[in-house]
């Protein structure tokens, strides 16, 4: 409940259609829910966008009067009053694959109203608080500060907006758990096969990833790689252990392929493609490792806003100390953790370099979280559990504000957020105390701070600030 109640205030937070892509996501798990898998040819626009019909109020309140301008607050992009009925619009998202639009549509169309943005956000919420929430409660106790802080902060935004990214996001960070828990054994030097239970931990997410957004297979693969790196020569999978593992994901991939080819889906946007050759392509993609790092951490949205740097640094941080420990464990346990590190650097130069004279250089930090979710989970810390919990707590709410402030005055606008043009439902101060107060609880109970005797030393935090919390 407690992730659930983070994530409500994001999406309380974050303004009408002001998350990546939010307006084709939220038509598109509309029309889905009313059986309209995938709409009508829209005349005029690339391939993937499709006309749907919708309630009128979803189609309208267009996010792009302020998007592309960080200084512009979000009060330019509301829904027309007294709109009702039913309208055709365009999704960008028209020929995605149904599944993460039918589990976000469908509860709405039974108890919500199916023309209001929100609620679609608070299904959505609802399904990544519960993929983090089994993550965390597999995490061993005294790993439990260090695998939150995989959750970036780029990554609390997402989850608190309507998009299979976000999603995919929370599925990976369930899989990453379970390959870390690989790990462990193989660290201990166990040589018995991990349980079926133990592998289906990975194999399932992994299968959902793909389903909803087949661009994962990215991240499954690194995954897999890394499995394969820790067993070797240890606990030994063999071929029932791999089959329980790769097989749902490989029914996934041919769900998908099916789906494409239904769907004819077609992998080109003449607006962004360029013509430049292998040499170009290759040296522009490289020169955009840096800002896709950045983006990984801290954008929010589309790229005309970050996370302030400070917080983001945070992040890196719990980065930097799980690259620290992953190198003394050396070993399988440095090369996996190294083999992820490589992917997260690598795929998207080699992803623009393959595609960019069909797509453009489209690659976005975002498309990285669930990849460099096991940065930190492969390795997380251990020791100096109370500094984890703030700077957890101060990652997270500091970004939630600096959200708020970029949608109600602009970037550009008073942090103390000084004459709002853009009002959230709920007053930003009572949203940031409110995020503030279920953050910190739940900084803390991952550290075993609720558990009998109220954690180590009758709960004194400073206690926390110095020593292993051992579970």
């Amino acid at each position: 409940m407690l992730i659930l109640g983070v994530l409500t205030t994001w999406s309380l937070a974050t303004a009408r259609y002001g998350g990546p892509d939010e307006p084709g996501h939220v038509l598109r798990a509309a029309a889905v829910a009313r059986g309209d898998l995938l709409g009508q040819p829209a005349d005029g626009l690339v391939a993937g966008f499709r006309s749907v019909e919708v309630p009128a109020a979803l189609a309208t309140g267009d996010p792009r009067c302020f998007r592309h301008d960080q200084r512009q607050p979000a009060r330019c992009a509301t829904a027309a009053p007294g709109v009702s009925g039913w309208r055709r619009a365009a999704s960008s998202a028209g020929t995605n694959p149904p599944w993460y639009y039918l589990a976000v549509g469908l509860p709405v169309r039974a108890v919500g109203d199916a023309s209001t943005v929100i609620w679609y956000r608070l299904v959505a919420a609802a399904l990544c608080a519960a993929a983090l929430a089994l993550g965390l409660a597999r995490a061993p106790g005294r790993e439990r500060v260090g695998v939150l802080m995989a959750v970036a902060p780029s990554a609390w935004f997402l989850g608190g907006a309507v998009n299979p990214n976000s999603l995919e996001i929370a599925l990976a960070f369930v899989a990453w758990v379970g390959v870390a828990r690989v790990a462990r054994a193989a660290e201990v030097g166990s040589v018995d096969p991990p349980a079926t239970a133990e592998l289906a931990w990975i194999a399932v997410p992994t299968a959902l990833m793909i389903l909803i957004r087949p661009i994962a297979a990215v991240a499954v693969l690194t995954m897999f790689v890394v499995v394969a790196v820790l067993v070797r020569g240890r606990a030994r999978l063999g071929r029932a252990g791999w089959a329980t593992v790769a097989g749902p994901t490989a029914a996934a991939v041919l769900v998908s392929w099916a789906w494409n080819l239904w769907s004819d889906v077609v992998v080109s946007d003449p607006r962004a493609a360029t013509t430049e050759g292998i040499r170009q392509r290759v040296g522009d993609a490289l020169g955009g490792i840096p800002d896709t790092m950045r983006e990984l951490a801290g954008s929010l949205g589309w790229a005309e806003f970050s996370v302030p740097w400070v917080l983001q640094l945070v992040w890196w941080s719990a980065v930097i100390v799980a690259a620290v420990r992953a190198w003394r464990l050396r070993g399988s346990h440095r090369a996996a953790w190294l083999a992820v590190a490589a992917s997260v650097v690598a795929v998207p130069v080699l992803f623009e370099t393959a595609f960019a004279g069909r797509l453009g250089f489209i690659w976005q930090g975002r498309y990285s979280i669930s990849t460099a979710i096991g940065l930190v989970v492969l390795a997380p810390v251990r020791r100096w559990q109370g500094w984890w919990v703030a700077a957890a707590v101060i990652a997270e709410v500091g970004t939630l504000w600096a959200t708020l402030r970029r949608y109600t005055v602009g970037t550009d606008g008073s942090w103390l957020l000084r004459d709002q043009r853009w009002h959230p439902v709920v007053p930003p101060l009572v949203l940031t105390v409110a995020n503030a107060g279920m953050m910190l609880a739940l900084a803390l109970w991952v550290t075993g701070w609720f558990a009998a005797g109220n954690g180590p030393s009758a709960g004194r935090f400073g206690d926390l600030l110095a020593h292993d919390v051992e579970r």
